[in-house]
């Protein structure tokens, strides 16, 4: 399943005592973790329902996919059920073309697990607007040696996306992608380069990308996006101190987790490599 964005979440944990105090560390009961996210104009296929791990877990560790749950998402008091997607994943999606998401609209998630009843939900925000980058085509030097590679690694070369703010409260992100079908690295000495690139929330009208941090070559999609204040909530909580052992921030009822709805804008670069002191290389 594609994901339209890439975080590093946590991973919810449960250290409620047992009445005898004989485990303070494992929770005897079980909770779902929802990572729920829904995006105005976009089909709903980004909802994740897991099980808890205890404090004491690996950190290489899987929660458990639920995929057993009855799962519905409610706009304007209409009922959409959803459907488990295919594979071991506890995702879920709906799979009419009735329900459209727009601006302003209130979403409401329904779950029913184990005799739990979760509820989450979340406005869906306003686009940014105005979102501009200063430059469509952006050419990069050809690396005739590690010495040159280096010097653009260590570079101050950016783009800037721009866009209006009409509310200083209001919170965005900025994502980047490369959308090739079948991607040219910048250069090929190291594996594992990065496709996709996913920044933190700010409270900002702008944001710099250093042009270094591209590890491929042809077109890029680049969203701004507008986000609920569950999510930036989420994100700042996403690493926790194991001395404080804090329960996580979520704002699900009756579960642990996110449950937040997204708006975006999105601009298109080229990267394009330049040829000793000749042309650009075109992708």
């Amino acid at each position: 399943m594609y994901k339209k964005f890439i975080l590093l979440i946590p991973i919810f944990i449960m250290f409620l005592a047992c009445e005898d105090n004989s485990s303070p560390i494992i929770s005897d009961e079980e909770f779902v973790v929802v990572w729920g996210f829904v995006f105005a104009g976009e089909q709903v296929d980004d909802i994740q329902l897991t099980g808890t791990l205890p404090l004491d877990a690996d950190s290489t560790d899987i929660p458990p996919p639920i995929n057993d749950a009855d799962v519905s998402i409610f706009k304007d008091n209409i009922e959409y059920e959803l459907v488990l997607s295919p594979g071991d994943s506890g995702y879920y999606h709906y799979n009419g073309d009735d329900l459209v998401l727009e601006a302003s609209d209130l979403i409401q998630l329904h779950i029913v697990w184990n005799e739990q009843d979760i509820f989450a939900e979340s406005i869906i925000p306003t686009p940014p607007s105005n979102v501009n980058i200063s430059d469509t085509t952006y050419a990069i030097p050809d690396f005739d040696d590690f010495e040159s590679l280096r010097d653009w690694r260590e570079s101050s070369e950016e783009m800037v996306i721009t866009w209006e703010v009409a509310d200083p409260n209001d919170w965005y992100y900025v994502s980047m992608i490369n959308i090739e079908d079948d991607p040219v690295p910048v250069e090929s000495i190291f594996d594992n380069v990065v496709r996709e690139f996913v920044f933190p929330p700010i409270q900002d009208s702008s944001y710099r990308i250093r042009l270094p941090l591209i590890e491929h070559l042809g077109k890029h999609e680049i969203k701004v996006y507008k986000v609920n204040q569950e999510y930036v909530d989420l994100y700042e909580s996403r690493e926790q101190d194991s001395r404080d052992l804090n329960e996580p921030l979520t704002n699900i009822e009756g579960g642990l987790g996110v449950f937040s709805a997204f708006n975006y804008e999105t601009v298109y670069i080229k990267i394009v490599q330049m040829e000793g002191s000749g042309g650009a290389i075109e992708i």
